[in-house]
């Protein structure tokens, strides 16, 4: 079965969540667009995005649900004047995998302000997957937002988050192919049997089809 992950950039259209140097809501789209990007290109994997339309947190919930996701990540930006990502989740048994954004979040250059429980939060509690909150920076600090508002540092965050998303689900990358090289094709049994017989003695794995 390939691995179904579930995208919820926080807020929607019409709501913009925190505002501040920046606007949250249009921060959340772009790096959830990063985030998505990365996984499609170099990992097998479908991925969902919550649509900016939907109504309410109990329906992005519920339609994670019926789709069957196997992992849920909301992605939001912060306010509060502080400084730094952290991750929510739902109970202590979800620590690891915001610990696993967590490694990938600060190798981008971001620093944590750790893993924090928030059973509280709707997209947490209501879903039936592993889920984790993202708060990617504060948009009231000034200092913290100027370094992850441009498209390039975005970009950089979002790639983090799916590379924290790959490695908690083992996805396999789309690079990891076998490629078959055919050294010779003979119209005399014998002959591909004595070629096939050289590989094997020189190590390499050897064997004979029809067409």
């Amino acid at each position: 079965m390939i691995p179904k992950i579930y995208l919820n950039p926080g807020h929607s259209d019409k709501d913009p969540g925190a505002v501040g140097f920046e606007v949250e809501r249009k921060l959340n789209v772009k790096v959830s667009q990063y985030h998505m990007d990365h996984l499609l290109s170099n990992y097998k994997c479908e991925v969902r995005m919550s649509p900016g339309t939907m109504s309410g947190l109990p329906a992005i919930a519920e339609d994670a649900n019926a789709w069957g996701a196997d992992l849920f990540i909301s992605n939001h930006f912060n306010a509060g004047g502080g400084d730094g990502w952290e991750g929510l989740v739902y109970a202590k048994e979800n620590i690891p995998l915001g610990q696993v954004f967590e490694k990938h979040i600060k190798a981008a250059g971001q620093n944590s302000r750790g893993v924090k429980l928030r059973p509280d939060l709707a997209v947490l509690r209501l879903t039936n997957m592993p889920a984790v909150l993202n708060e990617g920076a504060f948009v009231d600090n000034l200092k913290d937002i100027q370094d992850w508002n441009d498209d390039a540092e975005l970009k950089r965050l979002g790639i983090a988050y799916a590379e924290a998303t790959a490695e908690y689900l083992k996805l396999e990358n789309k690079a990891d192919k076998l490629y078959r090289v055919q050294v010779g094709a003979y119209r005399n049994h014998s002959n591909a049997e004595a070629l096939a017989h050289k590989l094997k003695a020189a190590g390499f794995d050897a064997y004979i089809t029809t067409q």
